[in-house]
């Protein structure tokens, strides 16, 4: 008769199983090397991690070594981070991740444990550190000043205003979201002088000078809250921009020529008096949103890699029977995030014809979310861009209005290599059998390879 397993393992609390109960009493797990247990812990919250050290003496104490903390959203107070934080022994960590809400302690308490967790972190020479902050919190001095950190992720509604010399003379990747900035973000740039990436997502701030950051080559900007002040933006050194969802009137003061590829669906350039006026032509902010628009169409004519959504495409129609010049755009690949919609023929296909060196173009259906414009684009559409429709009503791509829009890609360009169309999730199997058809002819006939996925 075989002996029971000893009690420690056998009373394993639930969600800790014994690794041995998993593979038909061979217990493969237990014997990786510590190592590779570390990396496992990287997946899961520390209090998932600490459970596991019941499962038997092998696990005791793995946990205290492991260089990834994280510290999600749950009830736990500060206080118990700390007592759990009393038996981590590791020499150096290399992930730490803290959440922080008004419930999570008393506010008088608040700041002091959350220097006290920070203190901790950054002490072992922490390379990535990520604080989530829904509540009322001072960075302290010495938060501004750490050789080892590579990357800070920031969500906090709070200032970021440090009132001494900023020494993040390691951090290459900085993503702040929520956070409110002034002039003295200055000190944060200037104190990064490695970063090659930043990412502002619902921050506020009238001025972006990257000037004096030689090495940063991505700028991601999403979602920025709507506000009167026009937002500068200088950013001679980046390879790739990020605009998505970017409500604040701004100006592209200076951005690289070797800027070769950008993300761009910004809805500031979508002017509701367009779209609700009888006369929109009297309007005085036309002659402002002319030159903002040529502005920017300006500065993405280097770019290579090039994708855009249906804001920006209905920007593009605009634009076109604006009098905007377009210049020559030095696109090779051209992704396009947007539902077939009579609004975005117009700028799809001046933006096709001033792009002599486009090879690729990737097409995705995305729901469509702003039919606003329509009324005032529809003025100036020619009859036979009038099969498009006016609202995207199908959840099944029908053959036929795909077909048209493969025409419309195929008609305006010259050295079209590759067309592919991302449509599988709004096909069935009837459809996508005659629309391989189709594409089949149109293959032929335009001399292009054609996939539909």
């Amino acid at each position: 008769m075989e002996e029971p397993p000893p009690k420690e393992e056998s009373n394993a609390r639930a969600g800790a199983q014994n690794p041995s109960n998993l593979f038909g009493g061979v217990d493969s797990i237990s014997s990786l090397p510590d190592e590779m247990l570390h990396h496992i812990f990287s997946f899961v919250p520390t209090k998932v991690a600490i459970t596991t050290s019941v499962l038997s003496k092998r696990w005791r104490h793995v946990w205290y070594k492991t260089p990834y903390l994280s510290f999600p959203h749950h009830k736990s107070s500060l206080e118990s981070i700390h007592e759990t934080l009393a038996s981590y022994t590791a020499p150096k960590i290399m992930r730490f991740h803290l959440y922080v809400d008004r419930e999570t302690s008393e506010a008088s308490e608040r700041s002091h444990h959350v220097d006290s967790l920070i203190k901790f972190a950054i002490s072992p020479n922490v390379e990535k550190l990520s604080l989530v902050l829904n509540a009322y919190y001072v960075f302290p001095d010495f938060f501004f000043s750490n050789s080892s950190l590579k990357q800070l992720i920031l969500d906090s509604w709070n200032y970021i205003r440090p009132k001494c010399t900023v020494s993040w003379t390691s951090l290459q990747n900085l993503s702040l979201r929520n956070s409110s900035l002034d002039e003295s973000f200055i000190k944060v740039l200037s104190g990064s002088p490695m970063l090659e990436c930043l990412t502002l997502q619902s921050c506020s701030l009238s001025c972006l000078d990257l000037s004096e950051s030689p090495r940063l080559r991505r700028l991601d900007l999403e979602f920025f809250n709507s506000s009167p002040r026009k937002c500068h933006i200088v950013a001679p050194h980046i390879h790739y921009l990020r605009m998505i969802d970017f409500t604040q009137k701004y100006s592209l003061v200076d951005v690289s020529s070797s800027l070769i590829e950008a993300n761009i669906d910004t809805i500031y350039f979508l002017p509701l008096f367009w779209c609700t006026q009888d006369d929109p032509s009297k309007d005085p902010s036309k002659h402002d949103y002319q030159v903002m628009m040529q502005t920017m169409l300006e500065k993405l004519q280097n770019v290579e890699n090039l994708t855009v959504g249906l804001s920006f495409l209905q920007m593009l129609s605009i634009a076109e029977f604006s009098g905007v010049h377009f210049p020559t755009f030095k696109v090779k690949t051209l992704t396009l995030k947007t539902t077939i919609l009579r609004s975005a023929v117009l700028g799809t296909a001046k933006l096709l014809q001033n792009s002599p060196e486009l090879k690729k173009i990737v097409f995705y259906k995305t729901e469509d979310w702003n039919c606003s414009v329509e009324k005032y684009v529809n003025r100036y559409m020619e009859p036979q861009d009038l099969i498009f429709p006016a609202k995207s009503a199908f959840k099944a791509a029908k053959p036929d209005l795909v077909a048209s829009f493969m025409e419309l890609l195929l008609r305006n360009t010259r050295t079209l290599e590759t067309l592919v169309l991302q449509l599988r999730s709004c096909l069935n199997t009837s459809n996508y059998d005659e629309l391989s058809q189709i594409a089949l002819t149109l293959s032929h006939k335009n001399k292009v390879s054609i996939v539909l996925k």
